[in-house]
């Protein structure tokens, strides 16, 4: 199934100037598999080195926040939009 992926600006230079990117999957994770095996500098910056999605990437999809550690399951319908964007740290 196809979802848009919109990309955060420091990305989009990667990924050819492209704001929004098509993937297929069936989950988040799924989507940025797909959108990594076509363009391995994004998934560079998608997957750490065991190939976990990186912890300072948040998701938004269907009005909720979903965290790094859960969207490798959480789940897209065709048509959906996910927004990537990074998670903000401080204190």
């Amino acid at each position: 199934m196809t979802v848009r992926v919109q990309l955060p600006p420091l990305l989009r230079g990667i990924a050819g100037g492209e704001r929004w990117l098509t993937a297929e999957g069936n989950s988040i994770g799924a989507a940025l598999s797909d959108l990594g095996k076509r363009n391995p500098a994004l998934a560079l910056h998608f997957f750490d080195e065991r190939g976990a999605i990186r912890h300072n990437i948040a998701f938004l999809h269907g009005g909720e926040v979903v965290r790094a550690g859960a969207a490798g399951s959480h789940m897209v319908q065709p048509g959906d939009e996910v927004i990537l964007t990074t998670a903000l740290a401080g204190g």
